[in-house]
C-alpha cells in the first residue's frame, strides 16, 4: 500500500512540473496488444481491448516528461487443461483472463518538432496492476499482483492542424517477476488522437 502511495505522489509531481519553456501534449490511444513470452503461455490471443492516456509537459517542443495510464485485457478459452492448486487437481475447459494496467512516468523525445511529421522515441517506467483469472465451472482462481514495469516506444505523430495530430506507435511492455506472478511481456500498438499546445 505504501509503495502505491509513493508512486501516486511521484506521478502527481510530474504532472505539476512547471511548463518549463513551451507547452503540453495529450494523447488518447486505442491500444491493441500481442502477448509474448510467458504472457503468451497463459493467453496467446491478440487483443483489441486496450486503451491508454498520456500527458506530457514539453520543453522546446522536443523533450517532455509526463505520465501514462492504460489497460490491456486478454482472454483465451483453453480446452482440456489441467489445473492444480494445493491438493486439488481439475481438468476441463479453462477461461483465462489477464488484465494489465500500467501506471508510469514517461519521457519523450520528438524529432522534427517544428514540422508536421514528427518521429519520436519514448521511455516509461512505473507500476503494473495485474489481474489474472482462471475460471473452470464453479471454480475461480484469481490473483492481483503488482509488478514493476518498463516500456520503450517508437512512433510518429502527424500534426494536421495547429493543435491536433494523429499518432501511430509501437510499445514493448516488460514487467519483472516477483513472488506473486511471472514476468509479463507485451507488444502494444497505438493509434492515437493527439492534442498539442506548443505555444509557438
Amino acid at each position: 500500500m505504501k509503495s502505491n502511495l509513493y508512486l501516486f505522489a511521484f506521478l502527481i509531481a510530474l504532472i505539476s512540473l512547471p511548463a518549463f519553456g513551451q507547452g503540453t501534449m495529450i494523447q488518447l490511444n486505442f491500444a491493441p496488444a500481442l502477448p509474448l513470452g510467458q504472457t503468451a503461455d497463459f493467453t496467446e490471443n491478440f487483443t483489441g481491448r486496450g486503451a491508454n492516456f498520456e500527458f506530457y509537459k514539453m520543453n522546446e517542443n522536443q523533450t517532455g516528461f509526463g505520465v501514462e495510464f492504460g489497460t490491456m485485457n486478454f482472454f483465451e478459452k483453453a480446452s482440456d487443461q489441467l489445473f492444480e492448486r494445493g491438493s486439488a487437481t481439475l481438468q476441463g475447459t479453462q477461461y483465462r483472463y489477464l488484465k494489465i494496467t500500467p501506471i508510469m512516468g514517461s519521457f519523450i523525445y520528438v524529432f522534427n518538432a517544428n514540422k508536421s511529421f514528427k518521429p519520436f522515441v519514448a521511455m516509461g517506467g512505473g507500476l503494473a496492476i495485474n489481474t489474472q483469472t482462471v475460471s473452470m465451472g464453479i471454480f475461480v482462481d484469481k490473483v492481483t499482483p503488482r509488478q514493476f514495469i518498463i516500456r520503450p516506444e517508437l512512433g510518429a505523430i502527424y500534426q494536421i492542424s495547429d493543435y491536433v495530430g494523429i499518432k501511430l506507435s509501437s510499445k514493448y511492455y516488460q514487467t519483472f517477476e516477483n513472488s506473486d506472478m511471472r514476468a509479463q511481456s507485451i507488444l502494444g500498438f497505438n493509434l492515437g488522437f493527439v492534442m498539442l499546445n506548443f505555444n509557438n
